[in-house]
């Protein structure tokens, strides 16, 4: 048992960096959104304690929240694996397949009001960027989704029990080299708001990536 419990340990270590590193990753195609509106939008970053999301401000009019919530002033998305983000599978192979293995990831996207409320939130960050930036980032995040032949998005996933928000199924395959995390960073540097996510695994690193946010929230240093 201890030959093979050191096999399995020294497998997840080290297949996930070697797979990272041969297999680009992979990436619908870009949505072609508008350019919105000239002008100021939030964007937040949320740590959740072991995963981080982007809560992202829509323009107005815009419908691209889940349904129900189309035209929701913040969207919130976040990514992970399958089983393990939406399916609650925390069975010892489960776990694993998670971990060591390339797995099937959904993309998470929930409307939430103006001001966003993140109460509940390890940390979070705030800075505002103009249309530009915000079009870079919309296009970043809505390509995670995967699309039917008609170019529309996936059906959700049913409902998830406590979660306000919905599943899509998503490009990309999960690894702990490419968990939600790193996938929060690198989304956010597709639209020149991050640095490189590479090394990027627990939700308390992805501070230190992000360009020009600020702290919010009861326990942000005072300025």
């Amino acid at each position: 048992m201890g030959w093979a419990l050191a096999a399995l340990v020294g497998f997840a270590a080290l297949f996930p960096p070697l797979y990272a590193a041969l297999t680009p990753e992979e990436r619908g195609a870009l949505t072609p959104l508008p350019l919105p509106p000239s002008g100021a939008y939030r964007v937040y970053v949320a740590d959740w304690g072991y995963h981080a999301a982007i809560v992202v401000e829509q323009p107005r009019g815009w419908t691209l929240g889940p349904p129900g919530e189309e035209r929701a002033p913040f969207l919130e998305y976040a990514w992970g694996d399958r089983r393990f983000y939406l399916e609650s599978d925390y069975r010892p192979h489960a776990i694993f397949a998670t971990m060591a293995l390339p797995t099937a990831t959904v993309l998470y996207l929930d409307g939430r009001p103006d001001p966003p409320p993140l109460a509940g939130a390890r940390a979070a960050f705030v800075r505002t960027v103009d249309e530009r930036a915000l079009h870079a980032l919309l296009r970043t995040l809505d390509r995670s989704i995967r699309r039917a032949p008609q170019r529309t998005r996936a059906r959700l996933y049913a409902r998830a029990a406590g979660y306000a928000g919905g599943f899509y199924p998503a490009h990309g395959a999960y690894l702990w080299t490419r968990n939600c995390n790193w996938w929060t960073v690198e989304r956010l540097r597709e639209a020149g708001l991050a640095r490189r996510g590479r090394g990027v695994v627990f939700s308390g690193q992805v501070s230190s990536r992000l360009l020009d946010f600020q702290r919010v929230g009861a326990d942000a240093p005072a300025p």
